[in-house]
C-alpha cells in the first residue's frame, strides 16, 4: 500500500485498488439525455444534479479534504467523464452470486463520485515509516435512472452481495470476512455489510463499511473505510457512527 491514499473500493469479497477514482454505475439504469422523466413523471437527476448531492467536507464531523482523481477534467466537480468511467474497477461478485446479479454488476457505470479523506489525530505516515494509527476515507458513488430499473439493479446487486457474505480466503491481501451490517432505515431500500480484512504480512487490518441505498431514481453506494495499524489501536467508528455517515449522505439526495 503506497503512502498516498489509494482510491479503494470493496467489491463483494474482492478489494481493488486504483490511483484513479473507483466505482461503477448501471448502463441499464442510466437514462438517455432525452429521458428527463419516468413514466410516473418522477424527474431523473442528471449527472450534474447528482454531483451537487455528493457529500462535502462540511457534512461530517472532523477535518476532511476532497481527494481529487487524476485527470479530473469535468466542468462540474464530482461528475465522471466517460473516460473515467472506463477506468473504474468492476464489482466482481463471487461464484455464489446469481447470473443476474453478476450481469447487473458488470453493467454498472457510476455517474458521480467523491472521496473525502479525514485528517486524523493519529494518522499513518507510510513515507516516514509510521505504521501506527488510522487511514480513514469516505467514498460516495451515485447514478440515476428509471425508478423501476434502479429497483431491479439494487435487488440484483444486494442479492449478489448477500450471497457473497462469509469468509474471504487469503490472496494478495487477507484473509478476511464479510458480514451483515445494521444500517438506518433510509431510502426506499437499503443493504449494508462490513468487510474486515487483514493486510498481507500482518500489522494492519481494514474495516470497509459498505452501504447501498435505493431512493426513487437514484442508486447510491457509500463506503466508509478505516485502515487500522498498530497493536492496541481501536477502530475509529461504531455502527452508530456509520449510520450517521449514511443518513447524512441520503438526506442530501434530491
Amino acid at each position: 500500500m503506497s503512502g498516498a491514499r489509494s482510491i479503494l473500493v470493496l467489491t463483494a469479497s474482492t478489494i481493488l485498488f486504483l490511483g484513479a477514482c473507483a466505482g461503477n454505475g448501471s448502463e441499464s439504469a442510466t437514462p438517455s439525455s432525452s429521458d428527463a422523466t419516468t413514466s410516473s413523471q418522477q424527474a431523473v437527476p442528471t449527472a450534474e444534479q447528482l454531483a451537487t448531492d455528493l457529500v462535502t467536507v462540511d457534512d461530517f464531523d472532523g477535518e476532511w479534504t476532497v481527494n481529487v482523481p487524476p485527470d479530473a477534467a469535468s466542468a462540474t466537480p464530482g461528475v465522471l467523464s466517460e473516460a473515467q468511467q472506463e477506468l473504474l474497477p468492476r464489482i466482481e461478485l463471487c461464484d455464489r452470486a446469481s447470473e443476474e446479479s453478476r450481469a447487473a454488476a458488470e453493467a454498472l457505470r457510476w455517474q458521480a463520485f467523491r472521496q473525502l479523506d479525514q485528517s486524523e489525530d493519529d494518522p499513518i505516515d507510510m513515507a516516514a515509516g509510521d505504521r501506527v494509527g488510522h487511514m480513514i476515507f469516505v467514498q460516495e458513488f451515485l447514478l440515476s435512472g428509471d425508478p423501476g430499473e434502479i429497483e431491479k439493479t439494487f435487488d440484483a446487486l444486494s442479492d449478489g452481495m448477500r450471497a457473497c457474505q462469509g469468509k474471504i480466503p487469503a490472496g494478495e491481501e487477507g484473509p478476511g470476512m464479510t458480514e451483515p451490517m445494521t444500517i438506518p432505515d433510509v431510502g426506499d431500500d437499503r443493504y449494508g455489510d462490513l468487510t474486515t480484512i487483514e493486510e498481507a504480512g500482518g500489522g494492519a487490518y481494514w474495516l470497509l463499511h459498505n452501504s447501498v441505498v435505493r431512493q426513487g431514481p437514484v442508486l447510491m453506494d457509500l463506503q466508509v473505510v478505516d485502515i487500522v495499524m498498530g497493536e492496541g489501536v481501536e477502530p475509529a467508528f461504531t455502527t452508530e457512527d456509520i449510520g450517521t455517515f449514511l443518513t447524512t449522505a441520503v438526506d442530501k439526495l434530491s
